[in-house]
């Protein structure tokens, strides 16, 4: 298993990451209720004419598509620092074999081994 100088290297990696994309959506939505975990997008103001509402519209979709690439990561994110304080980390979910630590700090959410992932 991991060590525990190398298991907080990787909860601050976890934990910069989660910050970045808790900013990154709080740009385009508003939480709820006062949670960090719960958002909610803005719809943007409507124009009265058609191109405007296009444009508009469309750069809706668009910012749409990528906050919900966002909140999946941010759930893997809340996963993986779930699994450190469980003491779960590092062990693959799917065949409870370790995670070589190499793709751990690449991809320090990651939940399975390369050869479960496949």
């Amino acid at each position: 298993m991991l060590d525990q100088k190398t298991l907080e290297e990787l909860k601050q990696k976890l934990l910069e990451e989660k910050n970045n994309i808790e900013e990154n959506i709080s740009k385009t939505e508003k939480s709820e209720k006062g949670t960090d975990r719960e958002y909610k997008t803005a719809f943007p103001e409507i124009e009265r004419d058609q191109e405007g509402n296009a444009d508009e519209m469309e750069m809706y979709e668009s910012n749409l598509a990528v906050d919900e690439s966002m909140k999946k990561e941010l759930e893997k994110i809340n996963a993986a620092l779930g699994r450190i304080e469980k003491g779960t980390y590092g062990a693959c979910s799917n065949c409870n074999k370790e995670i070589p630590l190499e793709r751990l700090r690449a991809y320090p959410q990651a939940e399975r081994c390369l050869d479960c992932k496949k």
